[in-house]
């Protein structure tokens, strides 16, 4: 076998390494039952599979579950929007579809930095895990999802997203462990 061959078999074993690490570390510090994570994730997998067979434009747009509810949030203009809700409220274990759909992201770049510095600041917030939030960020529009044991955690993370630069505004699905 070549070097370059032996090279691409060790880093494809390292990448999926890491994304182990990482479903790990997510178990472990997620406010959700295991059940409920593994349930949530497979959600997730079919919604995008549906994209996949039959709005292939949505699968750009974000897709989030945390303990049935579906938080679908991009770019995507009306007709593949409601396309794509229908796609998720047809997967079983789906309670309910909310959307957060603008018609433009002027600024990629602009919206991964908001993202990294909203991480950051939740990282650097003894209380929080990031791990317990997802997030898209869309014309400096930040959309949260995830679950938390208290109400305080919900008005923190909020609170990390708004103090931002570049945010223009910060829409929660932030729900408590449970509910």
């Amino acid at each position: 076998m070549s070097g370059r061959g032996t090279k691409g078999i060790l880093a494809a074993i390292f990448l999926v390494g890491l994304a182990g690490c990482e479903t790990v570390y997510k178990a472990a510090t997620e406010e959700r039952p295991l059940s409920v994570l593994v349930d949530d994730e497979v959600i997730t997998t079919k919604i995008k599979k549906g994209f996949f067979d039959s709005v292939r434009p949505a699968l750009a747009l974000s897709v989030f579950c945390h303990q049935g509810l579906v938080v679908l949030a991009g770019v995507a203009d009306p007709q593949i929007g409601d396309k794509a809700v229908a796609v998720a409220r047809a997967v079983e274990g789906v309670k309910r579809v909310e959307t957060y759909f603008l018609p433009g992201q002027p600024a990629l770049l602009q919206d991964l930095q908001i993202t990294a510095k909203i991480k950051a600041r939740i990282i650097g917030d003894g209380a929080l895990r990031v791990s317990q939030v997802d997030m898209a960020v869309v014309a400096g529009h930040a959309v949260l999802t995830g679950v938390v044991d208290r109400p305080e955690k919900i008005e923190q993370i909020m609170r990390h997203a708004r103090a931002v630069e570049g945010v223009v505004a910060v829409k929660s699905f932030l729900q408590l462990k449970g509910r």
